[in-house]
């Protein structure tokens, strides 16, 4: 059986609704109190899919009315997909939340849920969808529209998309359309709520991630003409002579390591050679760094300083956090 570890955000107007789905789905939960003191709730959702995956959710249930509005974004990292529950009354709120997303997060599954109360999916796709910018939206993104019967449904599209991000690397944002009637999300249930608007977060207020610039990124790697090589568009990989080899995920500077020790082992049994390559977490530090080339801004020179600082990193020159990483994950458990 293969076993994942994921984690959810639920997000939207719909406050009530979302308590309840998050209180349905859940097999433990933090009290819904926290949702209120501090933006978000937690909870821990078992899922099994097919026959031989199962996955361990958490789930993490926003506050997205005007009040947290500045916060809700800061929720979003290291989500392996965003649920938004979706107003049939208030479906603009889809190119809203859409906008928000495709702003920061990279590589991301996203699932819209119109909740069905007096219309259908035809006469919302006919009344909505019918117009330039959805149209646009929709047809670039590859959008799939399904009616579903299940909240399963949504748990089972999230983990169908999960396996095919650990086959295929490349694979950028998803986006699903859920129709789903408001009886068969919830069952008999006497929970009522009016959809909240939406409420744009005060991005100057904190820093944000962006999405990364990768066509200028790429093109100073070129110019820098470094001992690096892509082994597909946006994945680099290179060779440390003290330490292995690096690769690096260009859309959000994500790190991945194969050990030295690993990469000379014959042991194709051994669990921690079947584990590589591992990830490696590079926070960056106090400086904000600067640049004054257009469309070059922080984000992409800290991915830059990754491949260089990587390249020709020792023991005397690179983080202490970093070299305690790449030392943990080098020890053989068998010598």
């Amino acid at each position: 059986m293969k076993f994942f570890k994921k984690k959810i955000c639920v997000i939207g107007g719909y406050e009530n609704y979302k308590d309840e789905f998050q209180k349905g789905a859940s097999s433990k939960s933090l009290p819904i109190e926290n949702k209120q003191n501090i933006g978000v709730n937690i909870s821990k959702i078992d899922f099994s899919y097919r026959n031989n995956e199962r996955f361990e959710f958490l789930l993490w249930n926003i506050d997205c009315r005007q009040q947290r509005a500045y916060l809700r974004t800061i929720f979003y990292k290291g989500a392996e997909a965003i649920i938004i529950f979706i107003s049939e009354n208030k479906v603009n709120q889809i190119l809203q939340y859409f906008n928000e997303i495709q702003e920061r997060i990279p590589s991301i599954t996203v699932i819209y849920c119109i909740i069905l109360e007096q219309f259908s999916k035809e006469t919302i796709i006919n009344r909505h969808f019918k117009n330039d910018d959805f149209e646009t939206t929709i047809t670039s993104n590859d959008i799939q529209i399904n009616e579903i019967s299940k909240p399963s449904d949504i748990m089972d599209q999230i983990c169908s998309i999960a396996l095919k991000r650990t086959k295929y690397k490349e694979l950028g944002n998803v986006y699903f359309i859920d129709f789903i009637h408001l009886n068969l999300l919830f069952g008999d249930t006497d929970v009522i709520d009016e959809c909240n608007d939406y409420y744009e977060p005060e991005t100057h207020t904190m820093e944000i991630t962006q999405i990364i610039n990768t066509e200028q990124l790429i093109k100073y790697i070129l110019k820098l003409n470094l001992d690096v090589y892509f082994e597909s568009t946006n994945w680099l990989k290179f060779k440390n002579k003290n330490f292995g080899t690096f690769s690096i995920y260009l859309k959000n500077g994500n790190v991945y390591y194969s050990p030295k020790i690993c990469e000379k082992c014959k042991d194709n049994k051994c669990i921690k050679h079947k584990k590589t390559p591992f990830f490696i977490c590079i926070e960056p530090g106090e400086s904000i760094g600067w640049t004054n080339i257009k469309g070059f801004d922080n984000n992409e020179l800290l991915i830059l300083t990754k491949i260089l600082a990587l390249k020709e990193g020792t023991e005397n020159d690179l983080p202490r956090s970093l070299l305690k990483q790449i030392k943990n994950i080098n020890r053989c458990d068998k010598i």
